[in-house]
């Protein structure tokens, strides 16, 4: 027979009873899973208990509800923040600012000019909201660096450009000296060829000349090599008096 100790529950069971009060409790108050009292619970948890597995998952869905919770916390504190200054800004100052009550005294009228002229400003200064982590003076040297940067290549495109016609131009006075060139060769052909005909013809004439000089004055026909005893003789036998009579 089990003895009446051997009726109560164990210290393995009574484990299983404090984690089941302790979840049941956080599920009814929805306590904070990260917690210590949650931590030193989930220090006796042995590999293999019931409900091990959902819990981790459970855990873990709300440490990424919170995180998510956060972020849109953080992000409607900004967007809060910007309204309300964008509120205040568009707000004309009243009475009961001491700087403009203190205008007031001075004779300042609301949408006058500043100054004792009237030349002043009437808008207020415009507020420029840093959100960066950059020091004072960093976006004027990223603009200037930015426009260095632009002249810079401002400068490399027109040196480009200026390289490109210059190079143009050389290419359009190379092929101008060439085509000089070719018309000066074809005159130069030209010229030799009527050189060549005019002194050809010169020839001739000088041929006929003397041909024609020894037929009448010698009667001496050059193609036949023979000198005739007269005229009647040198038409009888000569066939010409050219070349071509000959052939």
């Amino acid at each position: 027979m089990r003895s009446a100790r051997s009726a109560e529950p164990n210290r393995g069971e009574w484990r299983g009873v404090r984690y089941y009060s302790h979840m049941k409790l956080n599920m009814a108050e929805e306590e904070d899973y990260m917690s210590d009292s949650f931590i030193n619970v989930q220090e006796d948890i042995r590999p293999g208990l019931p409900m091990l597995r959902q819990i981790r998952e459970a855990r873990r869905k709300e440490e990424k509800q919170q995180e998510a919770n956060l972020k849109n916390r953080q992000k409607s504190l900004k967007e809060e923040e910007q309204e309300r200054r964008d509120i205040g800004l568009k707000n004309a100052l009243g009475c009961e600012n001491k700087g403009f009550a203190l205008l007031q005294k001075m004779g300042y009228k609301s949408g006058q000019a500043l100054g004792k002229s009237g030349g002043g400003i009437v808008e207020p200064i415009p507020l420029n909201i840093k959100t960066g982590k950059s020091g004072i003076g960093h976006e004027a040297s990223l603009k200037r660096k930015a426009e260095e940067k632009l002249e810079s290549y401002r400068k490399k495109i027109h040196m480009k450009n200026q390289a490109e016609e210059k190079a143009a131009e050389q290419f359009r006075m190379r092929l101008k000296n060439k085509q000089d060139e070719m018309k000066l060769e074809g005159d130069l052909r030209r010229s030799q060829r009527a050189c060549q005909q005019l002194d050809a013809q010169k020839v001739l004439e000088k041929l006929q000349i003397l041909t024609s000089y020894l037929r009448e004055e010698h009667l001496y026909c050059i193609w036949c090599g023979t000198a005739y005893e007269d005229k009647e003789d040198l038409s009888s036998n000569c066939p010409g008096p050219t070349s071509a009579d000959h052939d």
